[in-house]
């Protein structure tokens, strides 16, 4: 099969197609082939070689760890699926091919009106979403909830799962157009951050209470900011640096403190044995159709190189997907 490998941890070192063999299934897992790929910013951190999980990596790899298909091979034990099927799911590398595997426990059946582009933007997005806001903070009804970076994929669904679970929801932006986008996913109210401060904006929306609860996607530019903008015993939810920032940041312990702040962070490679419930309680959200899954563009897998520029130059809404 023909698939994207990473040869050096460094980003000036472009990505290469090769000719590698097919992947083959083990026990309780299930062999997809590749309708398209999600290409998330933790795609391009882990080419930094400064990421948690570049850690277990070993160059030539395949980069990749979401993507929807068909199945076109099941593993020993696996019942639930059958050949041809179409679903996505997660992948501890290697979807940035034509035929990747996956664990059958993470596999969900791609609902009816869901392109291959789209089911390759639910899963990373969505589990990260649901971590953050009803694991982590345990959200309620009628709370503040700012999202830092609404327009990106992780953004775009953590605005419409708030919403869903009726809080009040906020989001950053750098343009009017990502503006328009967030309100669209159900913000109540969208910052342009080239243009106000966000602390006093969201002091402003909040009668000076402060939020409940931020889900930092750009923690390097925001989180000494971040503490000024919650409330006492406010959630800080770090899920990300910023595309192609970090890993590095300051931030006053003081204002912490003050604040009786909960900083959490996250990362998927710690879910785990969570996951299978979280598939079982997402699953029927997505079936009602409570998410709109944006597939800003498409590139295909000889594009890998530009697909990682045209991502770090943040210019886009939603999801980026990458096709064999």
């Amino acid at each position: 099969m023909r698939a994207v490998r990473v040869y050096e941890f460094d980003l000036n070192v472009p990505m290469q197609v090769d000719e590698v063999d097919d992947p083959r299934p083990e026990a309780g897992e299930i062999l997809v082939k590749v309708g398209a790929a999600g290409l998330n910013p933790s795609d391009i951190a882990t080419r930094t070689g400064k990421h948690p999980f570049s850690k277990f990596l070993t160059p030539p790899y395949i980069p990749g760890n979401e993507a929807s298909g068909e199945i076109v091979e099941l593993g020993e034990g696996v019942e639930d699926f059958e050949k041809g099927q179409k679903v996505f799911g997660g992948t501890m590398g290697g979807a940035y091919a034509e035929i990747v595997r996956m664990k059958a426990s993470g596999v969900i059946p791609l609902p009816d009106g869901f392109s291959y582009g789209q089911g390759a933007g639910i899963r990373i997005s969505l589990l990260t979403s649901w971590n953050a806001l009803v694991l982590k903070a345990n959200v309620q009804p009628g709370e503040t909830v700012l999202v830092q970076g609404g327009a990106g994929g992780v953004g775009m669904t953590t605005i419409q799962l708030a919403k869903h679970l009726g809080c009040r929801v906020f989001a950053t932006v750098s343009t009017d157009e990502k503006a328009d986008y967030c309100r669209k996913l159900g913000a109540d109210e969208v910052i342009n951050y080239k243009e106000e401060d966000f602390v006093e904006r969201c002091k402003q929306l909040t009668d000076d209470k402060g939020l409940d609860a931020i889900v930092e996607l750009v923690a390097c530019d925001n989180f000494d900011k971040d503490m000024d903008a919650i409330r006492i015993g406010g959630r800080i939810l770090l899920i990300g640096t910023g595309t192609g920032k970090g890993p590095m940041t300051q931030f006053r312990v003081p204002a912490a403190m003050v604040k009786d702040a909960h900083i959490m962070g996250m990362s998927g490679l710690n879910l785990g044995p969570q996951v299978p419930g979280m598939v079982r309680d997402l699953t029927p959200l997505l079936n009602d159709g409570v998410f709109d899954i944006h597939v800003e563009r498409e590139f295909s897998i000889d594009e890998s190189n530009e697909a990682h520029q045209f991502v770090l130059g943040g210019k886009f809404f939603g999801k980026i997907v990458v096709v064999p």
